[in-house]
């Protein structure tokens, strides 16, 4: 007898092989579907409609990302470690941003609308005691946005030479808040040798500086403080006299009532 014949190969198409060209047609396909929805989900999450569920993931990963920057640094600071703190997964952090840069343009987005409604939040400011609480309620929601904000604000600062985009944000908040003082400044009556714009900017640098250094001593920015940078500014720029009330520390960091002198 001869070799054994071996079976000719089916004329038709295979069931097997067809299905598997149509499997990888298909794969290719939802894998090319994938890849849009990557870009889409990988746009800046602050340019993005979000449901309930993905605000609140959002809301995780960026104030998981405020935590580690504060801990390392923007520099050292890694996905990994954003994830962790937040308690989900690479993947998750991927669906809202693209990397850890677009996050942080998303809390500088964010930042950028609290000094925006710092802008609008400070009445008119005159020499009387209604004056000093108006400049006080300011002070006091600059204070709590920077302490809230001040990890963002130090990679801010590192990034804005080498980001025109982060450079044009940075630009467009500080002038915000300092604008809106220099026409408080202005309005208050004519102020020989001072520029309302220069002494604005002036009263932003040493708040933001105030803060870095009690932050550096490991002191609060607490209601004392907060009292002497309102006095301070209303008597040199408003025309005030003496504080209508001051915080007697109570000596637990976190300030004490206020007191008006005016009333026994």
């Amino acid at each position: 007898m001869g070799p054994a014949s071996t079976p000719s190969a089916p004329t038709g198409p295979d069931p097997v092989s067809s299905q598997g060209a149509k499997s990888g047609t298909n794969g290719k396909r939802a894998a090319s579907r994938g890849a849009k929805m990557a870009v889409v989900a990988g746009e800046p999450a602050s340019k993005r409609a979000l449901r309930s569920q993905g605000r609140k993931t959002m809301r995780k990963l960026l104030d998981a990302a405020m935590v580690v920057f504060a801990r390392r640094g923007y520099h050292a600071a890694r996905v990994d470690d954003i994830v962790k703190v937040a308690r989900t997964s690479h993947g998750t952090f991927y669906l809202y941003f693209s990397n850890k840069e677009d996050l942080l343009r998303a809390l500088v987005g964010e930042a950028g609308e609290v000094v925006a409604a710092l802008d609008n939040a400070l009445g008119p400011v005159g020499p009387d005691a209604a004056g000093w609480q108006e400049l006080r309620k300011w002070m006091e929601r600059f204070s709590d946005a920077w302490q809230r904000y001040a990890p963002v604000l130090r990679a801010w600062t590192d990034l804005v030479m080498s980001d025109p985009e982060l450079g044009a944000q940075a630009q467009a908040a500080a002038g915000g808040v300092a604008h809106t003082l220099a026409a408080r400044i202005d309005g208050a009556g004519p102020h020989p040798g001072i520029d309302p714009n220069a002494a604005a900017e002036a009263v932003v640098a040493m708040i933001d500086r105030f803060h870095q250094l009690r932050q550096f001593a490991g002191q609060p920015v607490d209601a004392s403080a907060l009292d002497t940078l309102t006095t301070m500014v209303h008597r040199a720029l408003f025309g005030g006299g003496p504080p209508p009330s001051y915080v007697l520390s109570s000596g637990d960091g976190g300030g004490g009532g206020h007191r008006d002198t005016d009333k026994p």
